[in-house]
């Protein structure tokens, strides 16, 4: 035998009344929201934002769960030099990112905020879960390697321009912070072979030879310098400014005879920079 349990016709419109008083009254919530946001939004582009900031807040009082609304509320926090500010910005974007982890900006606000904190570890921490949870953003692993030169930790720097290397190819960026780094280590072997990769991968890039002849010189290793200028030089004839480096350093090393005749034909060089000819100038009428 089948027992049917039959429902009152007052009960079941009685339910559906109220289902539909709650999804009327939702709707009325999520429209007050959004009317607050997009006030927030005005004044934020107006750049007022103590009051982008309270309209934020109203919304967000009505949508805990808006990822969004946590971020702006973060961006326009971070925009403050308090430590205080800083802080309450940190739990917002930390709140925006347990609700939303793909969005690439909330990690790069993130890093941007634990950066003005000097928490440089969750900085590296943001850079990191970015890279890994959003497709396509291995170019920040330029910024993750910096937080890790910012924090002291070089191994780790090197180890992240590597990264970048084998992900974006040999650049400027990479190639010279690795040099710097392995120079300033003690590494002279392997910095100056970063510094030869950057060259010969971009050969006849006169200011990629100055800037490694510059850092050589800095750490003490002039006569590196020199004989990476001398090399470059003689293969490329028309590299006026690499030229004028080179003579500048031959007067540094107290090698006055190879540098006098150089800057003669340099100053008539049309593609040597003047500013470069005047400091010269200046320096020999200082003596």
């Amino acid at each position: 035998m089948m027992f049917v349990i039959t429902v009152p016709f007052s009960v079941c419109a009685q339910r559906k009344k109220k289902d539909a008083a709650d999804v009327y009254a939702s709707g009325i919530k999520l429209r007050e929201a959004e009317f607050y946001f997009t006030e927030g939004e005005k004044f934020f582009i107006l750049e007022d934002y103590a009051k982008a900031l309270l309209l934020y807040q109203r919304a967000l009082e009505i949508t805990p769960e808006n990822a969004t609304i946590h971020y702006k509320i973060a961006e326009v926090l971070s925009r403050s030099n308090k430590q205080e500010d800083l802080l309450k910005a940190s739990f917002s974007i930390e709140n925006a990112l347990k609700l939303e982890k793909k969005n690439k900006y909330f990690y790069l606000l993130a890093a941007n905020i634990y950066g003005s904190l000097t928490k440089f570890d969750k900085a590296a921490w943001a850079y990191e879960t970015l890279i890994d949870e959003v497709p396509g953003t291995e170019e920040y692993l330029y910024e993750l390697a910096a937080v890790y030169q910012y924090a002291n930790k070089l191994d780790d720097a090197v180890k992240t321009y590597n990264r970048a290397e084998n992900a974006l190819g040999v650049s400027e960026v990479s190639s010279v912070q690795k040099m710097r780094i392995l120079i300033e280590q003690g590494k002279v072997k392997e910095g100056i072979a970063e510094g030869e990769k950057l060259i010969n991968a971009f050969p006849g890039e006169e200011r990629y030879v100055m800037a490694f002849a510059e850092i050589l010189s800095q750490k003490g290793h002039r006569s590196e310098a020199i004989k990476t200028l001398e090399k470059f030089t003689a293969q490329n004839q028309d590299s006026g400014n690499a030229q004028m480096l080179l003579a500048g350093m031959y007067r540094d090393n107290n090698q006055e005879e190879k540098a006098r005749p150089l800057l003669l034909a340099l100053f008539e060089d049309n593609s040597v920079e003047v500013s470069g000819k005047i400091i010269i100038l200046a320096s020999y009428n200082a003596e």
